[in-house]
C-alpha cells in the first residue's frame, strides 16, 4: 500500500514545530458484481468487499523521544457502489496508543483478539462469499464484539523472540448487569519464518442474559512457498448452546495472483438448533499491480438440520436445510 504524508497545514501555519510527525492518508476500494442463489431466489447485484474491506482511513506517529511515541489511527467503511460513507463515525478502528520498547497501550474502538484468528487464517481474510464465519453465530447472545469491540483498552507486548500477545478489556456501555458490548480476552502468537500459530480466548457480553458469550480459537499456518495451508478450530458456548467451527485452507502463488481455497464447517449442538452448515469456496486474484487486482470466488453453503445459513445480498430466505450459492468478480485497488 502506497503511503502518502499529508501536509499538516494548520499546524503549520501556527508556526509549532512538528518535525517528527507523520499522518498517512490510506484507502481500499472493492466493488464486484456478485450473484447469490438460494431459497428459489437468483439475485445478481452490485456487491463490495469481496477481497478487502473498502475503507477511507488516516494513522499519524509522534516521535516523542526516548524510545516512546503516540499514534493514533482513524479508519471508516465506505459504501464505494453508492459513494455513501457506512463508517462516517471511523468504526472500522478508532485508536490513540503510547508505544515504546515495553510494546503499546492502546485505546478505542478495535479489533478483538478473538477475532484475529478468524481472518488471519482464513484464505478469504473473512471477505466476501468465500468468508469463514458466514456460518458462525453468537448463538443468540446478542454480543456485539464478534470483530471489533467499543470503549476498549488493549495491551500489545514486543515481539520476544518471535512470540507475542494482546490482552484486551472493552469497559461497559451501560451500568447495566448485561452489556453487548463489554470484552475481556487475550491471544498469544508465534510467528517466525514459514510458521504462523495463535490461540485467543475470550468472554463477550450479551444483551439477553447476565451469563457471557464464551469464544475460545487456535489458527496455524506454515508457508512452504508453492503453497501456504492453514487451518483455524473455533468454539463458541452461550448457555447451553454450543458450537464448533473448523476451517482448512490454503493459498498459492499461480502465475500474477494467488489460488485460495477453503473448507469450512460448524457443527451446533441442540441447545443452539443443532442446524449445522459446511461451505467450500474457491478464489484467485489477479494482481495487475501491486496495489490493483481482479479476483473472482466461488462458495457454496450446504445446510443440515434445518439450518439457514445464507449470503448476502438476497432477501429470500434459505429453505430450513438447503443450499446457497455465490459468485463473485470484482476489482480491488488499494491506495
Amino acid at each position: 500500500m502506497k503511503k502518502t504524508l499529508i501536509a499538516l497545514a494548520a499546524v503549520a501555519a501556527t508556526g509549532a514545530a512538528f518535525a517528527q510527525s507523520s499522518v498517512t492518508l490510506f484507502g481500499i476500494v472493492d466493488l464486484n458484481i456478485r450473484n447469490v442463489r438460494q431459497g428459489g431466489d437468483n439475485l445478481t447485484s452490485m456487491s463490495q468487499d469481496g477481497i478487502a474491506s473498502s475503507r477511507l482511513g488516516f494513522r499519524g506517529v509522534e516521535d516523542l523521544g526516548g524510545g516512546m511515541s503516540a499514534g493514533f489511527w482513524l479508519e471508516a467503511g465506505l459504501n464505494p457502489d453508492t459513494g455513501t460513507p457506512a463508517g462516517v463515525q471511523f468504526q472500522r478502528r478508532s485508536t490513540v496508543s503510547l508505544m515504546g520498547g515495553f510494546g503499546e497501550v492502546r485505546l478505542g474502538r478495535d479489533y478483538t483478539p478473538t477475532f484475529w484468528n478468524h481472518t488471519v487464517y482464513d484464505p478469504f481474510g473473512t471477505n466476501g462469499v468465500g468468508s469463514s464465519v458466514n456460518t458462525f453465530t453468537v448463538l443468540g447472545s446478542g454480543a456485539t464484539t464478534l470483530v471489533r469491540a467499543n470503549n476498549s483498552l488493549s495491551y500489545f507486548t514486543p515481539n520476544l523472540g518471535g512470540f507475542g500477545a494482546q490482552v484486551m478489556y472493552s469497559f461497559k456501555e451501560t451500568a447495566a448487569a448485561n452489556d453487548p458490548n463489554e470484552y475481556a480476552g487475550v491471544r498469544l502468537t508465534y510467528a517466525a519464518g514459514p510458521l504462523s500459530a495463535a490461540l485467543a480466548t475470550a468472554s463477550e457480553g450479551s444483551s439477553i442474559a447476565t451469563e457471557s458469550f464464551k469464544r475460545t480459537n487456535f489458527g496455524i499456518s506454515y508457508d512452504f512457498g508453492v503453497a501456504k495451508p492453514m487451518a483455524q478450530y473455533t468454539q463458541g458456548k452461550f448457555g447451553a448452546a454450543k458450537v464448533n467451527h473448523y476451517l482448512l485452507g490454503v493459498t498459492a502463488p499461480v502465475g500474477p495472483g494467488n489460488l485460495k481455497a477453503s473448507y469450512t464447517r460448524s457443527d451446533y449442538n441442540a441447545a443452539a438448533g443443532d442446524q449445522d452448515a459446511n461451505q467450500i469456496a474457491v478464489g484467485y486474484d489477479y494482481n495487475l499491480s501491486k496495489r490493483t487486482a481482479l479476483y473472482g470466488t466461488f462458495s457454496r453453503i450446504s445446510n443440515k438440520n434445518g439450518g439457514t445459513k445464507g449470503l448476502a445480498p438476497n432477501a429470500a430466505a434459505v429453505t430450513p436445510s438447503g443450499n446457497s450459492t455465490g459468485l463473485e468478480v470484482g476489482v480491488r485497488h488499494a491506495f
